[in-house]
């Protein structure tokens, strides 16, 4: 069945390649021009080198992340997935905010397959909210005199 394929393809991306950490697995499971829109790097590095890219980043910044799907929605060659992070940022510059902030994230992903690859998605999700937790963006309510 086309849908439990598709179910298990992004299962995998998921537990092994986000949550294990295993990147050489992005060269079998995405495509090469795959482009994912809406990540904190969009569209910059394409194929499965800018999933490794993406991947690296977060791990590193936040060394306990776990991703896991809260909604998973096969439909043709599509994927609809919702999903959840949750994670504590590294350890910042001494006394920084980002050092003891810890909590989750919410997003979703419509991802297309094509020929057992992921070839595109398209993520939303509120990327401020990871640029804070990494003290790369201040909060808007935060105020300076």
């Amino acid at each position: 069945m086309v849908s439990a394929r598709l179910a298990r393809l992004i299962h995998r991306v998921i537990d092994e390649i986000w949550n294990a950490g295993d990147l050489d697995l992005a060269d079998e499971l995405f495509g090469a021009r795959y482009v994912n829109h809406g990540g904190l790097i969009p569209d910059l590095v394409p194929g499965p080198e800018g999933v490794k890219f993406s991947v690296a980043l977060y791990r590193t910044a936040f060394p306990d992340l776990h991703l896991c799907a809260d909604d998973l929605r096969p439909s043709g060659g599509m994927v609809r997935l919702r999903w959840t992070v949750r994670s504590t940022p590294r350890s910042g510059p001494s006394g920084s905010a980002s050092a003891a902030r810890a909590g989750s994230l919410t997003g979703a992903t419509r991802i297309s397959v094509a020929g057992g690859q992921i070839v595109e998605s398209w993520t939303s999700w509120n990327s401020a909210e990871v640029l804070e937790a990494l003290g790369i963006l201040q909060p808007a309510d935060d105020e300076t005199s």
